[in-house]
């Protein structure tokens, strides 16, 4: 068994469906049942994070955000349908009246918690996989909708829940034992052992694709996106950048963290390794490119620079003492959050903050307290991740090179497979671009 994944640029057109069923066609379905777990369409789950807040506010405007929401699905109804699906509007309406009720709950309660928030984000999944499911079977494909919450159990956290292992590989289990079919999964979504609706986070889709494929033992997981694999820079920034063929899933980890144009859920990344499931990240509209794959074994030498653009400085006087509770606060967040040195430096210890992070600092710290400094707030982050570098000697080198072309270092951190250096903004653009030159000229030392 294969699981398949497809973000929300690969199923909100025309285009990308078809490339879909191109797809999906290879593979033998009568003999090996496939699981496909979707996104929601593209911009969808921002329409409902908007909706949320709305309905926090009491802004009358959630009932415009309701009915773009309902237009949008339909309208992409009508476009990858050339005739009336009776069956399918009959399911997208009872979903549609779902999200209303669930609405009318909210305005009565006169509350959003995060309980809600869970509840309205869970419907851009609900719609697509519906959708989805109907444009595979009107295509001569045998495919069934499967309600992720009927198979992903986790805590009673919300917006970032944890997925409860054995409960969740129970019902798997008996769900799949024996099961020939093959499904169209919701991600992102689960249900709580109270049996609330609870997400996943940020790459929620692809954890539902992996704690699928490491309970099943998948052959392989597959990320289908709009990009190329992994690059080793951000296309739209470096024009020489190009794909790499293998990375480590601790590579991927770094990369994802610190600002990789492709998205993984980190607890994604552990279960696949620990599992030793090959994941592939390829492109839904160039499907003949092989992309990037992820394993456990380093094969390449190849290095990726990966950007994190909103981020600041805060410096600590060294005499001074952060509370502990303060920090873990962050780190629950899973906010970026990490002590690098600062270049002649002493007096103080310098974290570097996202920007999510930065009200956080602001409201938790007092104004005219002199042991804290939070310093400009235009600055980037680049890392360079690769495993077997020679850090210590590949700090020196980059501080020359970047000396040379008059480029001010305002910090770094040496990680086990990563160099994160922090920059201003202004410089941005420039030092992108030697950066990439340097480890596409393999002048990163080795150990």
């Amino acid at each position: 068994m294969e699981v398949l994944k497809f973000g929300g640029s690969s199923v909100s057109s025309e285009v990308s469906l078809k490339n879909m069923l191109k797809i999906v066609n290879n593979y033998d379905l009568e003999n090996e049942p496939l699981i496909i777990v979707v996104s929601a369409l593209k911009g969808i789950t921002n329409e409902l994070v908007n909706l949320t807040k709305l309905l926090k506010d009491g802004n009358q405007e959630y009932a415009k955000v309701i009915r773009t929401i309902f237009e949008k699905h339909k309208e992409f109804i009508d476009v990858i349908f050339k005739e009336e699906q009776t069956e399918l509007l009959k399911k997208i309406k009872l979903v549609e009246n779902d999200l209303l009720e669930s609405v009318s709950n909210i305005l009565k309660n006169g509350v959003t918690s995060d309980k809600d928030y869970d509840k309205i984000l869970s419907f851009g999944e609900l719609f697509s996989a519906q959708i989805i499911t109907a444009f595979l079977n009107k295509n001569g494909l045998d495919f069934s909708f499967k309600d992720s919450r009927d198979l992903i159990i986790t805590n009673n956290v919300h917006i970032k829940a944890k997925v409860n292992w054995d409960l969740t590989r129970t019902v798997v289990n008996s769900f799949f034992s024996g099961n020939k079919k093959s499904y169209v999964v919701s991600g992102f979504i689960a249900r709580s052992i109270y049996g609330d609706t609870t997400t996943l986070g940020r790459g929620g889709s692809d954890y539902t694709a992996t704690v699928l494929g490491a309970i099943l033992n998948a052959e392989r997981v597959t990320k289908w996106t709009d990009v190329n694999g992994i690059m080793t820079a951000d296309p739209n920034k470096v024009l020489e950048a190009s794909s790499l063929e293998n990375i480590t899933f601790s590579e991927l980890k770094n990369l994802s963290k610190f600002g990789s144009n492709v998205l993984v859920h980190p607890d994604s990344i552990d279960e696949l390794s620990k599992h030793n499931i090959p994941f592939l990240i390829r492109n839904t509209f160039d499907y003949d490119f092989k992309g990037t794959q992820v394993i456990n074994q380093n094969l390449s030498n190849k290095k990726a620079l990966s950007l994190h653009e909103s981020c600041c400085l805060v410096g600590f006087n060294n005499t001074a003492k952060v509370p502990k509770e303060f920090i873990k606060q962050i780190i629950d967040k899973d906010w970026l959050f990490f002590r690098v040195k600062r270049p002649q430096t002493k007096d103080k210890s310098y974290y570097v903050v996202s920007e999510e992070c930065v009200d956080f600092f602001k409201s938790n710290i007092k104004a005219n307290d002199n042991d804290v400094d939070i310093l400009n707030e235009e600055m980037v982050l680049m890392t360079i991740t690769g495993e077997n570098m020679d850090k210590k000697k590949e700090v020196n080198k980059i501080q020359e090179k970047l000396k040379s072309n008059e480029i001010n270092l305002l910090g770094f951190r040496r990680f086990y497979n990563s160099i994160s250096l922090i920059l201003d903004k202004k410089d941005l653009k420039k030092a992108v671009v030697l950066l990439h030159e340097v480890i596409k000229n393999d002048e990163i030392l080795l150990v």
